[in-house]
């Protein structure tokens, strides 16, 4: 038996009909729901179709299911509940753009101050007195630590087994005679770092 095409185009309109009242339902219940029966009870309409309803509305991800002793209870799941205005979320974004210019200015502010901090040590070091001896001196010790006062480091270091001859980037050098004791470990650990 074929149904009319009218018959077929009735029912669906009278189902999206259906469908636009359980959603105002849904809406007004809010977050508590309403159990299934008593929202056919409201519609004036017969459970199996509103049980249709439910089963699209519940495929979209709109309502919430929750069976009970009593019956099933239906929840609205509200899309826009977790969005934000557009006005809102331009306000945001505009502000989060603020915020990564402002962390751009600090951070060549940082870095202009960390090249005035180096201009500032180095100028310390060429204007402040040093002790230039012209005599060799000697120290009754086994070790000589020697350590450049620039950040640059030594330029080179040359040894011949009998002289060690260093060299730095900028004047300054510090030279401390004093003892430490050896670590056996320390020595075993540098030759297989070089391995």
């Amino acid at each position: 038996m074929d149904l009319p095409l009218a018959h077929i185009r009735g029912a669906i309109v009278k189902l999206v009909d259906l469908a636009e009242e359980a959603v105002k339902v849904l809406k007004e219940q809010g977050e508590e729901g309403i159990r299934s029966d008593i929202l056919a009870e409201q519609l004036d309409t017969p459970k199996r179709r509103v049980y249709d309803v439910l089963a699209v509305l519940r495929a979209l991800n709109l309502v919430e299911t929750n069976r009970r002793f009593n019956g099933t209870t239906v929840t609205w799941l509200d899309p826009k509940k977790d969005l934000i205005e557009r006005v809102e979320y331009e306000d945001i974004k505009s502000q989060l753009e603020e915020e990564r210019q402002s962390r751009k200015d600090l951070q060549v502010q940082v870095a202009e101050l960390k090249e005035q901090i180096r201009i500032t040590k180095s100028k310390l070091r060429r204007d402040t007195p040093s002790v230039e001896v012209s005599e060799k001196t000697e120290f009754n010790t086994t070790q000589l630590r020697i350590r450049s006062l620039s950040a640059s480091g030594f330029a080179s270091v040359k040894d011949s087994g009998m002289e060690v001859f260093i060299e730095t980037h900028e004047p300054g050098m510090v030279v401390d005679p004093t003892v430490s004791e050896k670590d056996e470990h320390e020595a075993l650990l540098r030759s297989l770092q070089r391995m």
